[in-house]
């Protein structure tokens, strides 16, 4: 995890498993990485801001976003705090999109939630 740098991770969830937010399947490496740190923020090897949303938060900012409205077939998982989301489409990819949403926008980060850091930190180089 040393990729991972100063982020502060958040205590592991124990709440009822979640497995869909609308029509996304969560990706099993995304389950088994939000059971065990549930999130968290900060800072990343290359400098970079992450804030991952908790299990808890990921229903109610999806809708208070209208993600389906905007970028249908996908969630937001985190963001970098300063305009740019991270998410995770139906097809299992993570992805960076502006928050100000286009699916023309989505840069894709792979499917290992493990990897986010350096896919980050290669995107913003």
């Amino acid at each position: 995890m040393e990729s991972w740098g100063d982020f502060e991770f958040n205590e592991p969830y124990i709440g009822e498993e979640i497995r869909k937010i609308y029509d996304v399947e969560l990706p099993e490496n995304y389950i088994e990485f939000m059971k065990k740190y549930n999130g968290g923020r900060g800072e990343i090897i290359g400098e970079y801001w992450l804030e991952l949303f908790s299990m808890e938060e990921l229903q109610g900012l999806n809708d208070d976003y209208e993600l389906q409205e905007f970028l249908p077939d996908h969630i937001i998982i985190g963001s970098n705090g300063g305009g740019e989301f991270y998410g995770i489409d139906k097809e299992g990819n993570y992805f960076n999109v502006p928050c100000i949403m286009d699916e023309n926008d989505i840069t894709l980060l792979g499917k290992d939630i493990l990897m986010l850091p350096d896919k980050i930190n290669e995107m913003w180089a």
